[in-house]
C-alpha cells in the first residue's frame, strides 16, 4: 500500500485574481475545497494510505481545514523548495526506507484514476501518469515508445496533438531521489534527465483531467463537478 503525497505549497499566482483568499489547493468547487476532490479520488483505491500535504503558502488554512481528518498529515516547508525538493524534504522527515513506494501528485490538477491500476500496472521503479492533449500549449508534451518515456520536449514545442504529464507520478522506492544533491529543484527537471539512461515508464491514462492553475480551467472544474451533481440527482 503507497504512501500519497499532494505538493500544495505553490503560491497560485496565476489564478489569483480569482481565488486570493485560500492557497489554491483550496480553491473552492461547489463549496468544498479542491483537495477534497482529489482525495476522494485517492482513497477510491486506498482509503487507508496515509495522505500527506506538503504545504508552504498558507499552510495554516490547509492544517486548519485537515486538523481532523483520519490518515491526512501536513508536512510544513519552511522555504519553498520546488516539487523535487518537497518530495526529497519528505522522504528524509519521514525517514522513508527502500521498501515504501509512494504516489506523488500536484495539488492543482483532478483525475479520476484508478490508483490502484496505476500502481499495479507501472512497469518501472519511477512511473508517471499520461494522457493525451489536443492542445498542449500550457504543457511540455513527452515522447513514449513501448510503455517508456524516452524524451521530455519543452513547453510550446509541440502545440497539438501529443502525451503529456499529468503530474502525477508513482515510485516503487526513493531511489530516483538518492542521487540528486540539491534542496531545492523541480522534478520534472531531474526526470528529463533521469529518461536518458533509465527506463521512465509511462501509464496511459484516457479520462478527465483539469489542471485549476488558471481561472478558465478552475471554471472548467466548477462547471464539471455541479454537472455530475446534476447527474447524480437525475
Amino acid at each position: 500500500m503507497p504512501i500519497i503525497f499532494i505538493l500544495a505549497g505553490g503560491f497560485g499566482t496565476r489564478l489569483s485574481d480569482t481565488v486570493s483568499d485560500v492557497p489554491k489547493s483550496l480553491a473552492p468547487i461547489n463549496n468544498k475545497p479542491f483537495l477534497d476532490y482529489q482525495i476522494q479520488e485517492i482513497q477510491k483505491s486506498y482509503r487507508d494510505s496515509p495522505i500527506y500535504l506538503l504545504t508552504h503558502y498558507m499552510s495554516y488554512l490547509i492544517e486548519k481545514q485537515y486538523k481532523n481528518f483520519e490518515n491526512i498529515f501536513i508536512l510544513k516547508e519552511d522555504e519553498p523548495l520546488g516539487t523535487g525538493g518537497a518530495i526529497k524534504n519528505a522522504i528524509k522527515k519521514l525517514n522513508l526506507t527502500e521498501k515504501d513506494e509512494f504516489i506523488l501528485m500536484n495539488g492543482d490538477t483532478y483525475m479520476e484514476v484508478d490508483f490502484y491500476d496505476f500502481v499495479k500496472n507501472s512497469i518501472s521503479d519511477t512511473n508517471i501518469l499520461c494522457t493525451y492533449q489536443k492542445d498542449c500549449e500550457r504543457s511540455s508534451t513527452i515522447n513514449i515508445n513501448n510503455k517508456v518515456i524516452k524524451k521530455f520536449n519543452k513547453q510550446g514545442l509541440i502545440k497539438s496533438d501529443s502525451y503529456i504529464s499529468v503530474g502525477c507520478y508513482y515510485f516503487k522506492n526513493k531511489n530516483f531521489f538518492n542521487p540528486i544533491n540539491k534542496k531545492v529543484f523541480m522534478i520534472e527537471d531531474e526526470l528529463g534527465k533521469y529518461c536518458q539512461t533509465n527506463d521512465l515508464g509511462a501509464y496511459i491514462y484516457d479520462g478527465i483531467f483539469i489542471d485549476i492553475g488558471i481561472p478558465q480551467d478552475y471554471h472548467k472544474m466548477c462547471d464539471y463537478i455541479n454537472m455530475k451533481k446534476f447527474k447524480s440527482k437525475s
